[in-house]
């Protein structure tokens, strides 16, 4: 391949040596292009989160690509090398030669100093300079491009505009799904639901503050295609598509000339749609079910109105190749790690980054001899009068060393190996934990085959997946008191925080309950307290109350603000000191959490507490948060309430006015905050 290269090069520095940067720019984005495109093929099994992160680290390259093009610092010599010449001087040049000499010189010195043929003008026949080329090519990628770019800006004006005319979704047939999922994958907040009369297909939308749009039609739905639908779109929101598609949308904008660019950003598109079906796959979706809710969707669809800025639910070219995919089993479903992930993005953005910095210099200069015809008697003289010529030469100057190109396919064939080691390291416990389940015979064994693992396995990743798997049983004695048992002594912390959450399934167990509020006390990681602390909200273990209140002056803003929602779900008869204490916390997330657990307390002693901290707090959500526990303290918050009508906030005033009037002004804020369930 060097040698076509090479010559593409010579060709171009020799014909238009102006148009260099811009085909080397070209050919750059070409070979990013053409490499992500041959690893997606290899990775052809893989999931399809592993081919989106290729894609999103490809098109996130040619982004980057101008900068690396200025910078350059890596020279390589494959350009046509200067030619300096060696003359000798032996006679005196004829007349006619001389003259002629002189005129060929003065003319190359008018014709390099001409500004139009520096600024690559082209003279009329009027003498008035025209744009050249260039210039005509520049100005065209430059409408096309800003007219691409002004197509996204309209389309999130679009958005906008839909989004401000749709209905808020506040419904609990809606937002107990919607706060469910948000919770199963983790994510601090849970985006906003709208529905809209503009609109046929579900979509997401928004950088900063997502939210997810329903058609009209939804409000008919199923509470199955309703989970369906949510579990996709949310998913979209966990993994950031919405950052990726931006992005992608941008680079076609920019580089609206290159094929490969539109070709990387649909398949970006597509990759990032089924690993938000396998994601919906994962969380339990049956994969016929998953399909039908999904055709019936896109079947009803007549004309797509989505914005091209945002992340419809589905297209109808791609639809096929997404059918195929939920309906295959055989296909792998698991994201990367952030292990793999890291790895697959650092040997790709090397590769970016040597094939961006590189930039083609002439080769080593060479000394040619030029070869003079001179007079037989000066040639016969020339051995033993040398003071008769004059030698005229120029240095060439020293090439720059070049290091080294990496071997890529080497470098490609360490990363699958190491790849495949992880995955099958991550596998090994579920295929021994099955191995042993199958070797029983039947389901009845499974909660006896892994209290056994649980206790005696020397590996903590076959315990962590054994604490897992007892989730389902935690309710019998049995296996709650396995769980117990290594929650209060198992050396690994993921084991025990894998025990707490099983825990968490036990509902209302006494014995659980004593376990739970000792490890709490015992317990010194953070994120296993965290996670103790959320089963005992989740168990309602009145008896753990005490541990709970004295937990809430250790740990991190996150862990104080789970602790705070466990005793708001105990809903003890008086507010905690520490509850109280907590209105006045740093931290936003922890005050509204106070907040919240106040509404839930309904003590009408908090009142004061309420009051002093409404009128101290800066925040709108969390001064909201403290007038709807105010509304459910009684008639001893009525005084506070009354005073709260004059304030020039609207949203103050409603609350007020409804508390009073005998309304739910607190409805269904604010929705549990559950810990994220700790996938082995």
């Amino acid at each position: 391949m060097t040698a076509p290269l090479t010559q593409l090069l010579h060709d171009v520095t020799r014909v238009a040596p102006a148009a260099l940067p811009a085909a080397l720019f070209v050919l750059k984005a070409t070979l990013l292009l053409l490499l992500a495109r041959l690893v997606t093929l290899a990775l052809e099994r893989a999931s399809a989160g592993v081919r989106h992160l290729v894609w999103l680290v490809a098109l996130g390259a040619m982004m980057v690509l101008p900068v690396l093009a200025v910078w350059g610092p890596l020279e390589v010599p494959i350009l046509p090398a200067a030619t300096v010449t060696t003359g000798t001087a032996t006679t005196p040049e004829a007349p006619a030669a001389a003259a002629a000499a002189r005129e060929g010189e003065q003319g190359r010195r008018e014709v390099t100093a001409s500004p139009d043929a520096r600024e690559g003008r082209v003279a009329g026949a009027d003498g008035v300079s025209l744009p050249g080329p260039g210039a005509l090519l520049a100005g065209l990628w430059a409408v096309v491009a800003l007219a691409l770019l002004a197509r996204l800006g309209l389309g999130a004006l679009a958005v906008r505009r839909i989004v401000a005319r749709a209905t808020p979704l506040s419904d609990p047939s809606w937002e107990a799904p919607l706060y469910e999922i948000a919770d199963r994958m983790g994510l601090a907040d849970a985006p906003r639901l709208v529905r809209s009369g503009d609109v046929q297909m579900p979509f997401a939308a928004g950088l900063r503050r997502p939210v997810v749009v329903l058609p009209a039609e939804s409000e008919a739905w199923s509470a199955e295609r309703r989970t369906a639908v949510l579990i996709h779109e949310l998913a979209h929101v966990r993994r950031r598509d919405l950052l990726g598609h931006t992005l992608g949308r941008v680079a076609c904008a920019l580089y609206w000339f290159h094929p490969l660019v539109w070709t990387a950003a649909r398949g970006l598109r597509a990759e990032s749609e089924r690993a938000c079906d396998d994601l919906a796959l994962t969380f339990g979706a049956r994969p016929s079910a998953y399909a039908e809710h999904l055709l019936d969707i896109v079947t009803a669809v007549r004309q797509s109105t989505t914005p091209a800025i945002a992340l419809a639910m589905a297209h109808p070219k791609e639809f096929e190749g997404r059918m195929l995919a939920i309906l295959n089993p055989d296909l792998s479903r698991r994201g990367p790690s952030r292990r793999q992930s890291a790895s697959l993005v650092g040997a790709l953005a090397g590769v970016a980054l040597l094939v961006g910095a590189a930039v083609p210099v002439p080769q080593p200069a060479r000394n040619v001899p030029s070869v003079l015809p001179v007079p037989p008697v000066q040639a016969a003289l020339a051995d033993t009068a040398n003071n008769t010529t004059t030698s005229v030469s120029t240095p060439a100057t020293p090439a720059t060393p070049v290091a080294p190109a990496p071997a890529a396919h080497q470098e490609t064939r360490t990363d699958t190996r190491t790849e495949r080691v992880e995955q099958a390291s991550e596998s090994r416990a579920e295929q021994r934990i099955d191995a042993l389940l199958a070797a029983q015979g039947g389901d009845d064994d499974r909660p006896t085959v892994l209290s056994r693992l649980l206790r005696t396995d020397s590996s903590a990743e076959v315990r962590r997946v054994a604490a897992w798997g007892l989730s389902r049983y935690a309710r019998t004695d049995a296996v709650a008191e396995a769980l117990a048992s290594a929650l209060a002594g198992d050396r690994d912390s993921t084991v025990r925080e894998m025990a707490a959450w099983s825990l968490g399934n036990a509902r209302r167990n006494p014995a659980v309950a004593a376990a739970l509020a000792r490890a709490l006390k015992a317990e010194r990681d953070p994120e296993v307290r965290t996670t103790i602390a959320w089963a005992i909200g989740s168990v309602r273990a009145e008896g753990a109350l005490d541990a709970l209140t004295a937990s809430l002056t250790q740990g991190d803003a996150d862990s104080r603000e789970v602790t705070l929602w466990a005793i708001g779900s105990l809903r003890p008869e008086r507010a905690p000191a520490g509850v109280l204490a907590a209105l006045g916390d740093e931290s936003k997330d922890v005050r509204l959490a106070a907040a919240w657990a106040l509404y839930s307390i309904r003590d009408p002693e908090a009142v004061r507490a309420l009051d002093a901290a409404f009128r101290k707090e800066q925040d709108a959500d969390v001064q909201e948060g403290i007038l709807k526990a105010l509304a459910q303290a009684g008639e001893v918050a009525v005084p506070v309430l009354e005073q709260m009508l004059s304030s020039s906030d609207a949203r103050v005033r409603a609350t007020a006015v409804t508390a009073l009037a005998g309304g739910n002004a607190g409805g269904p804020w604010p929705w549990p905050w559950p810990w994220p369930r700790p996938y082995p």
